[in-house]
């Protein structure tokens, strides 16, 4: 059959006999691995299926066990019979446990609780007005919600109470009005006792330390008292010298002042701080201390100190403090100083004249510059100069002799008081010994008078006779 064919038919069987078979192979090798990653896809689904299921089951397990803790802390399913129990816990707690002014408490018609068609238990509401502090608001709440019941505060009104002190001025007086809605359920199912109060408060009375922890929280919320007036800024200052001898020791006073007297203030560095080892030296929640310093080389030091206190919100204050060090300064030693030199207005004083008056007599005419006195004097005259007393003792037609504190003093018109020559007198007085040398003068060794001619020396003011 294949010798009949002719050349084109045999080509055109050859052809069909080579794809054929690869055609075939292709599709059964499609079909393989589609089939494959059906049955993975199919896998999956399956284990998301299972997962699935067993999240719901968990899920059913969560809300089973929700649901049998929901039902151990229900009131009775006969919530109009277990009410009077539930007013009578709220009432002594009010009353006799916190000792808060009750002022009502008064229960509401109950209305059933549905999920869709199906009731499930009962709700019941009830109105609390008291009278009380901060603190009482605070312990009531906590003992409220620390008993396990299906119960909650719906809704809390807070007023604080004021009063009028002097002319119509209103203050507060620390005592807050207290409105509460309270919500109770009961669920149908729940296996609750009519007792089941008093259970619970015994619960309650065996933990010993529950009032110390309520009276710290307590405690807590007041100090923050949001009916309160703003919490105060603290302030603080140091009082430095102005400044320390290097590499000693020192203490500077720190000092804090807050208007809230609870406060507690906590002092503390800021920054980085340019010398090691300071610290504070006063118990914590003090308001005045010290702050040591460790001795430092010569310098200025500059650090900040920070006060906050506790209220709320914290405030704090900090306040910059310079501390400066300085090397010891040598002692310097004063010199004595030497006593002004006597005579001082002698230096200014001379003779302006020596005359004759009309009588005869001599005279000696004397001018002080430095004080703008003049003197006229005789033999025996006297006037008083640097505090000292001159006695007119002999007037010559050149020169004239004085007598100052037991010494004799020759003056010429040319010469200066200051300068003129002192010559002790002669017998000394019985207390020259005993009389200290005038510093004043310069020292004059003491010689015996010789007794010479007396030279003539010219006059500079010739005298002159008035008579």
């Amino acid at each position: 059959m294949f010798e009949k064919l002719t050349p084109r038919e045999k080509v055109l069987v050859y052809v069909v006999g080579t794809i054929l078979p690869i055609a075939l192979i292709a599709v059964v090798g499609l079909w393989f691995f589609n089939s494959l990653n059906q049955n993975k896809i199919d896998r999956a689904s399956l284990i998301t299926q299972i997962s699935d299921a067993e999240y719901d089951m968990g899920v059913g397990k969560k809300a089973d066990r929700r649901r049998a803790y929901y039902e151990s802390i229900s009131l009775p399913a006969d919530i109009e019979g277990a009410s009077n129990n539930y007013l009578a816990w709220v009432k002594g707690l009010v009353r006799d446990d916190l000792k808060l002014r009750l002022k009502m408490l008064t229960p509401s018609d109950s209305t059933p609780l549905k999920v869709g068609t199906k009731v499930v238990g009962e709700r019941k509401s009830y109105t609390l007005a008291m009278d009380g502090t901060l603190d009482d608001l605070t312990k009531f709440l906590s003992s409220f919600y620390r008993v396990e019941l299906l119960h909650r505060i719906n809704s809390l009104k807070i007023t604080p109470q004021n009063e009028t002190v002097g002319s119509k001025k209103k203050i507060r007086n620390g005592i807050l009005s207290i409105v509460a809605k309270i919500e109770v359920l009961a669920l149908t199912s729940s296996m609750e006792e009519a007792d089941f109060i008093d259970q619970l408060k015994r619960e309650i009375e065996i933990e010993n330390d529950w009032t110390k922890e309520l009276d710290a929280m307590a405690s807590t919320v007041v100090h923050r008292d949001i009916f309160g007036p703003p919490n105060n800024e603290p302030t603080v200052s140091a009082r430095p010298a102005r400044s320390y001898t290097s590499m000693k020791d020192v203490s500077v006073s720190l000092s804090a002042k807050d208007a809230d007297t609870e406060d507690v203030l906590k002092f503390e560095f800021v920054g980085d701080l340019p010398i090691e080892g300071m610290k504070f030296d006063f118990e914590e929640g003090e308001r005045a201390g010290k702050l040591l310093i460790p001795g430092q080389e010569a310098g200025d030091y500059s650090f900040d100190v920070m006060v906050s206190d506790n209220g709320f919100p914290a405030k704090w204050t900090k306040e910059r403090v310079k501390v400066v060090f300085k090397d010891e300064a040598p002692k310097v030693v004063k010199p004595v100083e030497k006593p002004a030199p006597a005579f001082l207005n002698a230096k200014e004083t001379r003779i302006t004249a020596i005359v004759r008056d009309r009588t005869g007599d001599w005279q000696v005419w004397i001018s002080v510059r430095t004080t703008g006195e003049r003197f006229k004097l005789k033999q025996g005259d006297s006037f008083e100069l640097d505090e000292k007393k001159w006695i007119v003792d002999e007037i010559r037609a050149d020169q004239a002799v004085f007598q100052v504190e037991n010494n004799q003093l020759t003056v010429g018109p040319a010469d200066v008081f200051f300068n003129a020559e002192r010559i002790p007198l002669d017998p000394p007085t019985e207390d020259v010994g005993k009389q200290a040398p005038d510093s004043e003068l310069e020292p004059v060794e003491s010689k015996p008078v010789e007794s010479k001619p007396v030279e003539s020396k010219p006059v500079a003011s010739r005298p002159t006779d008035i008579s």
